[in-house]
Parts: structure tokens; sequence; C-alpha cells
């Protein structure tokens, strides 16, 4: 067999094998046998197989390319990380590419496996994988943003949501409010579990007992904040303030309260966490907990870079920067007292 006519199936048949596996062992994964490993290693080097001429070329030279890895790219948060890698980066002549992962830890996993993964210099990651081995495994300089999983082996640029979810619950109380609701979507991560948890601490320290039929738990989507405000408003006994605690969430319990003909601000009280466009132009507009968005991917470009340039052997122990809230207050929330 020619060496040009050579391809990754042609290893992964005779190795007995799939592609995908032939593909962690050229690209240092750590989820296959040793016997498996050896083998496939034994016929790259019998077959004198490269990859592909452009990643050959790659192996100890710069791309000067980054990837920023993001679930998708209609949420505004998302694309004003993207906007602050992009700004970040072409200041230091990286070019910059971007990935959907769709939500789906298949499709995150495979773009690392594949070949855009492999010839890219670093990553901005806002990860879908819920285990820390599989981010300890990413041999690529990578800074994980907003997502993060302890010991996942990389340095990390998130904001404080405990304490922005801790001052949207007690802006709340502050205005009379107890019968307070929270609308959220898994706690995988780092950022759902401390919104809950900053919630949670700020009706505890004013002695109010978090009602358990008004936390509402379901995805982190437009639809599920449509489906549980009306769950909420149309309860026995529904709550007079609701926290929405992502900016799709909002967005959906903005329409459905205008669907139930009632009124934010009077009728229900409302606090979202990020800016979104309804939030900003309804009126009253929504009082909301801002995050420097852009300023998340900026910081973390910078980090990466740094990282790149930086020979192994001088690498610092990992970090985190952890940057502030904001409560922007508007006027959605009634005062009761």
């Amino acid at each position: 067999m020619a060496e040009k006519e050579i391809t990754i199936k042609d290893v992964a048949r005779l190795a007995g094998v799939s592609v995908a596996t032939v593909s962690r062992v050229m690209n240092g994964r750590d989820r296959v046998s040793d016997a498996t490993r050896k083998k496939i290693q034994r016929i790259i080097e019998e077959l004198n197989f490269v990859p592909n001429t452009m990643a050959a070329s790659m192996v100890n030279k710069k791309t000067h390319m980054l990837a920023v890895v993001v679930p998708e790219i209609q949420n505004p948060f998302y694309t004003a990380v993207i906007g602050g890698t992009v700004e970040a980066a072409k200041k230091e002549g990286f070019s910059t590419l971007v990935v959907s992962t769709y939500n789906d830890e298949a499709e995150e996993e495979e773009f690392f496996e594949g070949f855009l993964g492999r010839n890219v210099d670093g990553i901005i990651l806002i990860g879908t994988h819920k285990e820390a081995g599989f981010y300890r495994n990413i041999r690529k300089p990578t800074i994980l943003v907003d997502r993060y999983i302890n010991d996942c082996g990389h340095d990390g640029v998130l904001i404080d949501n405990f304490r922005g979810a801790y001052e949207a619950a007690k802006h709340f109380v502050e205005y009379g409010h107890e019968r307070i609701a929270i609308i959220d979507g898994a706690h995988d991560f780092n950022d759902g579990k401390d919104r809950y948890w900053g919630y949670h601490q700020a009706l505890h320290e004013h002695g109010i007992v978090p009602e358990p039929g008004y936390h509402k738990q379901g995805k982190w989507l437009e639809e599920d904040g449509y489906r549980f405000t009306m769950e909420l408003m149309q309860s026995a006994e529904p709550p007079t303030a609701i926290f929405a605690t992502n900016n799709v969430i909002c967005t959906g319990a903005i329409k459905a309260i205008r669907d139930l003909n009632l009124r934010i601000g009077e009728d229900i009280s409302l606090i979202g966490f990020d800016e979104n466009e309804l939030a900003q132009f309804v009126q009253p507009r929504v009082t909301v907990v801002g995050r420097p968005m852009r300023e998340m991917g900026i910081q973390a470009t910078e980090m990466l870079i740094q990282k790149i340039k930086t020979p192994p052997g001088e690498q610092t122990k990992l970090k985190r920067i952890v940057l502030d809230v904001e409560l922007i207050k508007r006027g959605s929330v009634k005062k009761l007292n």
C-alpha cells in the first residue's frame, strides 16, 4: 500500500478497532487499553502512516489559531464571550475558530478527538461534559470559562455566581417579599449550584424557609422559564417574586407573565441573571444580575496566550479568576413593605 493512499480508516481496519479508537491513540487520550494502544502504534509505524500533510507539518510548530468552544451560539452570553475572545486574540496575532457543541457531550468529544481539536494552539472552553476526567484528558492549553468542575486540571475564568444570586434574593427580601420562587436548570456545574445556594442563603439569613414548591428546576431554556412561570402563577398560592437564573429563562418568564395579562413590578416582581433584550425593553425594565460577559472572554484569552507562550517546565499552579457581578436595579421589583 503506497504511503499516500493510507488513511486512518486503513489503520482502524487492520487493527480491528474503530476510527475513534485510532484517533484517541494518535491524540494521546487515556481511554484505550495498553494492549490496543500498542497494537495501533505498531501498525502506524509499520505503515509509516502520517495522518495528513498539514497535521504533520504542525507537530513542532504553532498555528496561531485558538478555538472557542461553546454549547451554542444563539445565547447572547456565549456571543459576548466569543466577542471578547476574538478581540483579545486579534491583538496578539491569533486567529479564532468558533465551535458549537450543541450542548452535546459526543459533539464536544468529537472536536477534541478530531482534526480541528488537534490543530489549534489552545482552547477557550465552556464545557458540556459533567466529569472532571474528561477535562483532565485534554492535552492542549485550555481555559474553562463560566462552567467549572473541581480537579479538572485547567485554569478558569468565572464570575461570582453565589453573590449574584444572593444579592438578587436579598433585594426581594428587603422589598418585603417572602414568597420568592427560583427557576433554574441542572446543578451539573459550579454556576447552577452557586446560584441556587446564593438564593437559599439570602432567604435563610432573613428567617425565610424556602418553599420546595417555589423551586422549579428543568433545563436552562426559554421554554422552561415560560412553563414554570405559568405553573407558579396559576398555583393556589403564587409567589410574589420570581428569580430567573439565566437570560433565556428570564425571557420565558417575561413572555409567560405577558400571556397571563399580568404586570411586571405590580402583579409579580422579577429579577433575571444576565441582560437580555426583553429585560431591557419591556416596561418597566427588568432588574438583572449583570456580569462582565465580554471581559470573561478577554481575560480567558489573555490567560490562554500566556499559557501557550510559557514553556511547560515553567508552568505555575492552576488558578481561577473570579470576576465580580452587579445587581442592576430597575423597576421590576415591587415594594411590599
